[in-house]
């Protein structure tokens, strides 16, 4: 008896579960990053998700992307498995791809372009209109029809509706580079009612009041915790701007990216209290925060002269893949983070988002900083974006270091490889600030 019932309330919980799975990614077009989390558990239990066997049979998805009716050439478009394993092809000049290689299933493709909105295929009440590949045949999908990208109005009037506050200043010192120093004042503001107390102006001592470049950084973390690097870099000639994501907005890298945008205007405009020197700044961003960046520089292309990205993402769908594959060792704050985005064959937007290395011809010159034996965002993740980056033309320094974890020592800790990196970091910043105001 005690079998018997055990064996049913199994059943029951299989179709609970099966019940609740199919619910969730079907009772809105956005899931939410709770109902994606319940699902993936859900999944665990059940023993899944797995890819299919490099061995089985594959197929091919075909189709065109249009904007206003006209084909769009150069678009990436991108499916990928339950787990984000993607499989990818550009758009020729009449807007048509074809992607080969694709296990059987059911799939929704999505395309992006530079200067076009991300998009994935949609049906009746927006939601996913999978297309269903199988083995040996080729799948028709339904035009792509991309929308042009457009920034969205930034509060007005700045600082006011930003409800801009002020610290006091502070004097701040680092141990490396030997004798640096620089004051700092701690700024806090609001957008859409979600408050961000961690936005930063650091300044070199003494400060003789030069316009000097903007060195605009977005750090994963708390941004104090960052001090002696960025110490270190406002004592060089930078006038810092520095801001970390509010938990508010949690994985949502657009709300983040727009968070950047208010604090880049409110240093552009003087409400910081310091005048800019009237170039481009360089942008910095690192593990998470890099996604953020590049969403950024969508937005603000034309003030940056080039930016540095130090152990970040560059292909989400890829690296969800390593993520099911037990290739990554998350912090354990982070280990839903993943699977928070959804399933990728059926919501592949919120990966698109993360994953500049399909729009790299967008990006200004890049330098890649990553480290051999990082576990969090492998260095693959780099070896795609320099690979996107080359193809695309776009001027790419790399450093890639073998010593070191996916933060790199800093402050106390500092190591021959963080000396070195900190010094080739300032002669691209040098290098990009000064041939911009050339």
């Amino acid at each position: 008896m005690t079998i018997v019932n055990r064996a049913a309330n199994c059943r029951a919980w299989s179709a609970l579960c099966l019940f609740w799975l199919t619910a969730l990614l079907f009772a809105a077009c956005t899931p939410s990053s709770e109902s994606n989390v319940f699902g993936y558990l859900i999944e665990q239990r059940l023993g899944g998700p797995v890819d299919p066997s490099p061995a089985v049979a594959r197929g091919s998805l075909a189709g065109q992307v249009l904007s206003a009716g006209k084909p769009v050439a150069g678009a990436a478009v991108i499916v990928a498995t339950r787990t984000g394993t993607p499989f990818s092809a550009r758009t020729d000049a009449g807007g048509q791809y074809r992607i080969d290689n694709i296990p059987p299933g059911q799939y929704v493709p999505a395309a992006v372009a530079p200067n076009f909105e991300e998009f994935a295929l949609s049906g009746a009440f927006d939601l996913p209109y999978p297309i269903t590949v199988r083995a040996g045949e080729i799948a028709q999908a339904p035009a792509l029809t991309l929308r042009p990208h457009q920034p969205r109005p930034l509060p007005a009037p700045l600082p006011e509706a930003a409800s801009l506050e002020a610290g006091e200043p502070i004097t701040l010192t680092a141990t490396f580079p030997a004798g640096a120093t620089a004051w700092a004042r701690a700024y806090a503001f609001s957008r859409e009612g979600a408050f961000n107390g961690s936005l930063r102006l650091y300044r070199p001592l003494p400060d003789t009041g030069e316009k000097l470049p903007l060195l605009f950084v977005l750090f994963p973390g708390d941004v104090d915790d960052w001090v002696p690097v960025i110490v270190g870099l406002a004592d060089a000639g930078y006038t810092v701007v520095a801001l970390s994501p509010s938990a508010h907005w949690e994985i949502d890298v657009a709300a983040h990216a727009e968070d950047a945008r208010l604090a880049l205007a409110l240093a552009r405009g003087g409400h910081l209290g310091v005048d800019l020197a009237d170039v481009p700044a360089v942008a910095m961003g690192g593990s998470f925060t890099s996604a953020i960046v590049n969403r950024l520089l969508r937005d603000e292309r034309d003030q940056f002269a080039a930016w540095l990205t130090l152990g970040g993402i560059s292909n989400a769908f890829s690296g969800s893949a390593d993520f099911y594959a037990r290739r990554l060792s998350l912090p354990e704050r982070f280990q839903y983070v993943i699977p928070a985005l959804g399933p990728a064959n059926l919501f592949p937007l919120p990966f698109l988002y993360f994953s500049p290395v399909y729009t790299a011809s967008h990006l200004p010159p890049t330098m890649i900083i990553h480290t051999m034996v990082d576990r969090i965002i492998p260095i693959s993740q780099a070896y795609e974006m320099e690979g996107a980056l080359r193809a695309a033309g776009v001027p790419l320094e790399v450093l890639y270091y073998e010593d070191e974890s996916h933060y790199l020592q800093i402050g106390e800790d500092m190591t021959e490889s963080g000396e070195e990196m900190f010094w080739k970091t300032l002669a691209f910043l040098e290098k990009h600030t000064k041939t911009s105001a050339e």
